[in-house]
């Protein structure tokens, strides 16, 4: 038998440094600005069109009018009503979809670098003159009321909405779903999704994100067209939200006869322009970002209590939160409760260069791969665009992560999170067999707080 020739092994080279891509910067006399981005060998462009509108700038009672709102602008527009400009869409073969989130409402098309002009000109038109028919306003209420109704079944859903109460005031935005109640959603009819449109889409504070391999003069085509978007004058003065302090108290969210319990914990943290921001993401990760972090080899390897934890660090634009989510065996569920807190405290257990190490080549060696398409990077830049962050911003942080020693780590962690969960500073939910949960908990030295959460 004749053996193949083995040719020599490949030579390994040393990586490149790898950095965010930066974009050419074009300011509009309207108060917009756009971001392009050329890629090189990107040839399916994506372009988002992210505007200034808070989830805050809903009239009271009608939260969830900024997202029918976005759900509705592609149903028609008045150049091309009801089925026609889902024609022109499919002419082309883009694709269009959309955000509303708390900071800014990102409406975007996807479409092969041949047609992006036509793309351009969809975008625009979906943008400024959706048409709001009546009957697709009122199937995507019908559609947005059954998404809420499901997530009155689903108790991960319910802790979250019971932290999300404990954490924000009554009255703000913030303490409601960011897709809105089932009663704001009833209340914002067509007429009131015509007046949010008419108000808050516009080009002041707007960004414009083109990512892909750009043709010639695309760029300046883009300017021309949403250049000429007139400007209304407004430009709201954003302020940070203000939450709520934290509790030893665990609001629970009853499930009778539930053989699991949902657990959710949330934090308020400062935001990423904070010295300690890198710092805290990497002692997340080490805590509860990885596999094998610490919340889930101690809650599931060795103890066996759940499939899994999970811990996370979150940006807004002013303020961040910190977020531990996990799924109990209801009789181990207090226990787990008491294991989280005190895991936790790395003041008590800091980390170890092993536990950071780990987590800094991790969040260094993911970025090249989170970043490899057009539509990511342009998904990473609307973030940046609606919390008014500098795309260089990105290069910045992974500098400040690959600097990050242990000591540093478990310092930040302890002196913004670590130490207020140990306190009781923090806000705890629980959705599960309230009658088996409340004694057990009050035996970890819990107290425990019966609620029910908008939905």
């Amino acid at each position: 038998m004749t053996m193949p020739t083995v040719g020599p092994r490949p030579q390994v080279h040393e990586a490149r440094p790898w950095h965010f891509p930066r974009p050419q910067v074009q300011p509009l006399a309207n108060g917009m600005q756009v971001w392009a981005f050329q890629l090189p060998g990107q040839h399916v462009l994506s372009v988002q069109l992210v505007m200034d509108i808070a989830l805050a700038d809903e009239p009271p009672g009608l939260d969830g009018v900024a997202t029918l709102a976005l759900r509705g602008s592609d149903e028609g527009s008045r150049t091309h009503p009801g089925f026609e400009l889902a024609r022109r869409i499919e002419d082309i073969g883009a694709a269009y979809d959309g955000n509303a989130g708390w900071w800014g409402t990102a409406a975007g098309i996807s479409v092969a670098a041949p047609q992006a002009r036509d793309g351009l000109q969809l975008l625009h038109e979906i943008v400024r003159e959706p048409l709001y028919a009546p009957d697709d306003i009122e199937r995507h209420r019908a559609i947005r009321l059954a998404e809420i109704e499901r997530s009155r079944l689903n108790s991960a859903v319910l802790a979250g909405a019971a932290v999300r109460e404990a954490m924000w005031p009554t009255a703000s935005r913030q303490a409601l779903a960011a897709g809105g109640s089932a009663s704001g959603i009833e209340a914002s009819d067509e007429h009131a999704i015509h007046e949010f449109h008419d108000r808050w889409w516009r080009p002041e504070g707007a960004t414009l994100v083109l990512a892909g391999d750009l043709p010639e003069g695309l760029t300046q085509a883009a300017c021309e067209l949403f250049g000429a978007w007139p400007a209304t004058g407004l430009r709201p003065d954003r302020t940070a939200p203000e939450g709520h302090g934290g509790s030893p108290t665990i609001r629970v969210v009853d499930r009778p006869g539930a053989v699991a319990a949902d657990l959710q914990i949330g934090l308020i943290t400062p935001g990423r322009q904070h010295p300690d921001w890198a710092r805290m993401q990497v002692a997340t990760m080490c805590l509860g970002g990885l596999f094998g972090s610490r919340l889930n080899l101690v809650l599931r390897e060795q103890r066996g209590y759940t499939y899994g934890v999970q811990a996370g660090l979150h940006a807004g634009r002013f303020n961040g939160t910190f977020s531990v989510r996990s799924s109990f065996r209801t009789e181990v569920a207090a226990r787990a409760c008491r294991e989280v807190v005190n895991l936790l405290d790395v003041a008590a257990q800091p980390l170890d260069e092993h536990e950071t190490g780990d987590a800094v080549r991790y969040l260094s060696g993911i970025a090249p791969l989170r970043y490899d398409t057009a539509e990511a990077i342009a998904e990473q830049a609307s973030v940046l665009a609606a919390h008014q962050v500098s795309p260089g911003w990105i290069d910045e942080l992974h500098a400040r992560i690959a600097s990050t020693s242990a000591e540093q780590a478990s310092a930040a962690f302890a002196r913004h999170i670590g130490t207020a969960v140990a306190r009781g500073g923090a806000h705890i939910a629980l959705c599960g067999d309230a009658a088996t949960l409340a004694p057990q908990l009050e035996s970890q030295g819990f107290g425990v707080e019966l609620v029910t959460p908008t939905l």
